[in-house]
């Protein structure tokens, strides 16, 4: 699949169409939108910082690109406006998440839980099992995982591995580690 596609969502249409060069700004935009709330925390200048994010959002690029070739890296759309990101890996054993990120507008919203239940809905038809991986400190999306129904199978601090059956509700909730 490398064309656009339309989800129909329960809170509205969403398109979903692939990233091009074109969006290296709103991809590096939503990347700080996620990062410098942390990196702010830090004893550092601003050149500094930005150097940092630079290099932060560079190796996430190359890291996801090399290890999942074949995933499917989308802009999310609401009327033709981006408004987030998806990268979908669906060519090995087991589906995965590799990337979700949405706008800090969207974000509580429900939308997060919406676009992924559309696409989480065709991988269970199919009895795809889907994998992703998530910061152990990050509730609100852990919260939106255990709504979607993915538990927690896993992970090496700070990562929590989460995984998602249709109909499946069993293994461990997903909670912070401790």
């Amino acid at each position: 699949m490398t064309g656009r596609l339309l989800l129909e969502t329960s809170r509205g249409p969403i398109a979903l169409r692939p990233e091009q060069d074109g969006d290296r700004t709103f991809l590096y935009d939503l990347f700080c939108s996620h990062v410098l709330p942390d990196i702010a925390r830090l004893p550092i200048d601003d050149s500094t910082r930005d150097a940092l994010v630079g290099m932060q959002f560079i190796s996430q690029t190359t890291t996801y690109r090399t290890q999942f070739p074949q995933a499917r890296f989308d802009i999310i759309e609401r009327e033709g406006v981006p408004i987030g990101r998806l990268v979908v890996d669906d060519a090995g054993d087991v589906a995965c998440i590799v990337d979700f990120a949405l706008l800090p507008g969207v974000r509580g919203s429900g939308m997060g839980s919406a676009i992924l239940a559309c696409v989480l809905a065709p991988l269970g038809e199919r009895g795809r099992a889907v994998r992703s991986t998530v910061v152990w400190n990050n509730e609100a999306s852990l919260r939106m995982c255990r709504r979607l129904g993915f538990v927690h199978i896993g992970g090496d601090p700070p990562f929590m591995q989460l995984e998602w059956h249709a109909g499946a509700g069993s293994g461990q909730p997903v909670r912070p580690f401790g």
